[in-house]
């Protein structure tokens, strides 16, 4: 069982890519230690460690520890230290999800932007809809609910998932109204004349 944050740890072995000799802000996440520099967490509101005592600062003997899974810390700090300037190393939907979450979680602003920006090129309706509502992108749900609503292909278990009860619901409701409702949604004249066109083809 891991100690609880901010609690002193055990010594532990150092990150491979992520602990400097010159960092100034101590941290662990499962048994990895961390050694980071405190002035790229500053624009963090909410930073955990940046709130409480000072025994992870200046290299303490002491990490602070973080309730985070370490893959997704990982991905985070690739942004914070990039190892090409001139491109991420994030590409998937995945990669760039775990620097939302966390940047959203953190008050990073200017790298929650950074995420947006690449998810809102590469991601699909189903996990708009699902960091949509994680993570506060209220541009990303109208658009993603409609083209779930206008999808031929049903929506799969994984996927309702991902979403959960309430989307699904939201979606459901968003078929009835306009399947139900086709007349309001449609111009009649414009739609006679593709019907007609249609009909003469045979």
């Amino acid at each position: 069982m891991p100690p609880l944050s901010g609690m002193p740890v055990p010594a532990s072995p150092r990150h491979s890519r992520f602990w400097y000799a010159d960092g100034n802000l101590s941290l662990q996440i499962g048994v990895t230690q961390y050694k980071l520099h405190r002035y790229l967490f500053n624009k963090a509101k909410c930073f955990p460690a940046m709130s409480l005592g000072t025994s992870w600062f200046n290299g303490g003997s002491h990490p602070f520890y973080l309730a985070e899974n370490s893959v997704d810390f990982d991905r985070f700090l690739s942004v914070l230290y990039p190892s090409d300037y001139s491109e991420h190393e994030c590409k998937t939907v995945e990669e760039w999800s775990s620097v939302l979450i966390l940047a959203d979680k953190w008050q990073m602003d200017d790298v929650r932007r950074l995420a947006i920006n690449h998810l809102a090129a590469c991601a699909g309706p189903v996990d708009k809809i699902a960091l949509g509502h994680r993570c506060n992108v209220h541009e990303w749900l109208a658009p993603a609910y409609l083209a779930l609503a206008a999808r031929r292909e049903p929506i799969t278990s994984e996927e309702g998932a991902k979403m959960g009860v309430e989307a699904l619901v939201r979606i459901g409701a968003l078929v009835d109204e306009v399947f139900g409702n086709i007349t309001d949604y449609v111009d009649q004249n414009k739609f006679a004349e593709f019907f007609a066109t249609k009909l003469s083809m045979y």
